[in-house]
């Protein structure tokens, strides 16, 4: 009971993520297109917080990876179903929040910059984003864990 419970909250975190991102890029572009850009910046400004925003997602994403292997495959096979499910929830949780804050800060640069290719990591982020979708049998098969089980 728990451990189907367990899986709910891990998709729903993923689906509320996933919606209010998208949510929040229309709104962006649909902002900028209007109005422009929020806050003008000198060039030397504009170019250190591009060069920051594609840097940070350049480790960003491979860290988040990195670290959800790292937590997965450190579970101890003995544990309970439910007790790795609540193991896998958290390690997902920090995965998807950092893909969340990098596509948050690449969105609030497009804000500040206008600049589209701020708008185009965003969409590499959310890509890797819609990527990790929490599949029930992909996240049993990680966690080593048989259907009945739950």
């Amino acid at each position: 009971m728990i451990a189907n419970k367990t899986l709910k909250q891990i998709k729903l975190i993923y689906f509320i993520v996933a919606i209010v991102l998208a949510l929040f890029a229309v709104f962006t572009y649909v902002f900028i297109t209007t109005y422009g850009r929020v806050y003008e910046l000198d060039a030397n400004a504009e170019n250190n917080l591009k060069s920051l925003i594609i840097i940070l997602a350049l480790a960003g994403i491979p860290a988040s990876y990195m670290f959800h292997k790292r937590k997965v495959s450190h579970l101890a096979n003995e544990l309970q179903a439910d007790k790795k499910l609540q193991q896998y929830r958290m390690a997902f949780f920090i995965k998807i929040m950092t893909l969340e804050g990098l596509s948050l800060l690449s969105l609030l640069s497009y804000l500040m910059t206008g600049s589209l290719n701020q708008l185009l990591i965003f969409g590499l982020i959310y890509l890797f984003l819609l990527l990790n979708y929490p599949n029930t049998n992909s996240i049993l098969s990680d966690l080593n864990i048989d259907q009945s089980e739950l």
